[in-house]
């Protein structure tokens, strides 16, 4: 059951994650994983030991076990004593936080078969998975042209994956850049082939890297999710040509399979080509996987790094996975550790504090309980439907991983493992959580929001690379400017904890182009002298926003 699973995770530790099902019906079968994921958690050494064979360790083993970095520059400006932490998830191998629910994804498709396990030379080449059916026929000429009135650009990013691939698997997702890198890192190390949509208000250095590492990418405008043309719709459309309607099965068989093995059989008469490709659609915005994935590992990890003492946790939300995940952690535990007595009632529980950018509607939905920004109006776009420089977070709807920290929980034991139960079985919520008298303590995982401006952002980038020695990313910069302004209002000696979702290195052609931010954008780019930054940078955040009471 899920209420057996230990709430203490070693620091050195993270959870092997498990089955999840990726269907037509996307939201009830990533309940259903995420459930049989946190059934089925079981430790595993993030990094491999010293005497570990050469099959324990690779690409996964890496991944979680990041350090907590104390910012003592960022510090000394508050005079309250508070300390702010940085998470720094920008050291997963693949260079983010989206590793881990990446990983996840990725073993819960393979697990529950909507893709094959992992290629491996010498040990799957012979399994019954890998094994190709022996069929003769005459190839369908209709059949080998059955993706002509597909779009050029998504039938050559579809060719790619196909060209790629060794296990049959295609990994399948829409992504603003970052996930996408993580599950073509992990299609890369397991032998499927990936394809990527992106909203073109992306950096160059995603897109690059995505095709370095053999992805098929296909770049559309972003624009509303209710658009088709909307880069997880695309993406999922990829998926139903594919696994659905098996437009590209015939023209795999002949342009890639057969020229690859001259040794193929043909002792039996078939009327069609062996299904052999299985095209997995990751929907890391609606897939519980993803959240969950946070649940186990980086939330316990923060716990751990400051034995308990976590007095708010502060980031920007794309999917909304690592907010609530982490979030879910940190309270779950405060409160049973308040049942338990080891708590005062005097104390209050960590504030889960969301930092949102210009144009999303999720600040709304927190303070208001509306999604809309006034952004999105048609007459007022600038660009895009986000209307910010920051890439990778924000939304204009309301995701199943998001939607989770704005419910009300009641608190006990493994309450969040317990709310994802009831969504996958159906059982009462009230019964399940009565069992215990930590349950009489409610409350949302997010608890306030504040919005960051892109001019913002850039200060604080420009800060942290002068003072702290850290080249980080948009949502990084966006994520310790929120996290200073909380801590400018919170109790003497408190700790802060953000992330640094990833480095500025993929963020040279935007959000660190001089000339782009200035004469695009029309900000203001941080002089060169260093005297500039001596000034306090509670200022250059602004006063109004850091005398807001969170």
């Amino acid at each position: 059951m899920l209420c057996e699973i230990s709430n203490v995770m070693p620091p050195n530790n993270t959870s092997l994650l498990t089955p999840l099902a990726v269907v037509s019906t996307v939201v009830a079968a990533s309940v259903v994983a995420a459930s049989i994921f946190l059934r089925r958690s079981r430790a595993c050494s993030t990094r491999p030991s010293p005497n570990a064979s050469a099959t324990e360790g690779g690409y996964e083993s890496l991944i979680g076990d990041t350090p907590l970095l104390y910012l003592p520059h960022i510090s000394s400006l508050l005079h309250n004593k508070v300390r702010i932490y940085v998470k720094m998830e920008c050291l997963n191998p693949g260079g983010t936080g989206k590793d881990r629910a990446a990983k996840s994804m990725v073993l819960c498709a393979e697990e529950n078969r909507e893709l094959p396990p992992p290629y491996n030379d010498t040990i799957n080449a012979k399994t019954a998975e890998r094994t190709i059916p022996n069929c003769s026929y005459a190839p369908n000429t209709a059949a080998l042209n059955n993706h002509s009135n597909i779009p050029d650009d998504i039938h050559a990013a579809i060719v790619t994956a196909l060209n790629n691939t060794k296990s049959h698997g295609i990994l399948i997702e829409g992504t603003s850049g970052s996930t996408g890198i993580s599950l073509a890192s992990l299609a890369c190390t397991r032998g499927h082939g990936m394809i990527v949509a992106m909203p073109d208000d992306q950096s160059n250095q995603k897109k690059e890297l995505l095709e370095k590492l053999g992805c098929g990418v296909v770049v559309v405008k972003n624009c509303s999710i209710s658009n088709p043309g909307h880069y997880v719709n695309v993406a999922r459309r990829i998926w139903e040509w594919l696994n659905v309607e098996r437009r590209y099965d015939e023209y795999y068989w002949e342009s890639v399979v057969k020229p690859a093995d001259k040794n193929i059989l043909n002792e039996h008469n078939q009327s069609s080509p062996p299904k052999l490709i299985r095209a997995a659609f990751m929907n890391q915005f609606e897939n519980l996987a993803n959240v969950t994935s946070h649940y186990v590992s980086t939330g316990p990890e923060i716990y751990s790094q400051l034995e308990g003492n976590v007095d708010a946790f502060i980031m920007s939300a794309g999917t909304g996975g690592t907010l609530v995940g982490v979030g879910a952690y940190l309270k779950e535990r405060w409160f049973e550790n308040l049942h338990q007595k080891h708590r005062s009632p005097s104390q209050s529980p960590p504030k889960i504090i969301l930092v949102d950018p210009p144009g999303s509607s999720l600040y709304n939905k927190i303070k208001f309980g509306v999604a809309y920004a006034s952004q999105q109006s048609e007459q007022k776009l600038r660009r895009h439907r986000y209307d910010t420089l920051v890439e990778g977070i924000g939304l204009d709807r309301i995701t199943a991983n998001f939607a989770l920290g704005c419910e009300m929980i009641k608190w006990g034991k493994n309450a969040f493992a317990k709310r994802i139960d009831e969504m996958t079985n159906g059982q009462n919520y009230q019964q399940l959580s009565s069992d215990s008298a930590a349950s009489t303590f409610q409350s949302k995982i997010i608890d306030d929001a504040l919005t960051i401006s892109d001019q913002q952002a850039v200060y604080m980038a420009h800060y942290l690379l002068r003072h702290e020695g850290l080249f980080v990313g948009s949502s990084s910069a966006m994520n310790v400017a929120g996290a200073l302004i909380v801590a400018s209002q919170m109790p003497e000696g408190s700790n802060i904890v953000t992330v640094v979702c990833d480095g500025g290195q993929r963020h040279t052609s935007r959000f660190w182009n001089r000339d782009f931010v200035v004469n695009v954008w029309g900000l203001k780019w941080p002089g060169d002298k260093c005297d500039l930054f001596e000034q306090d940078i509670l200022h250059q955040l602004g006063h109004e926003n850091a005398n807001k009471r969170i």
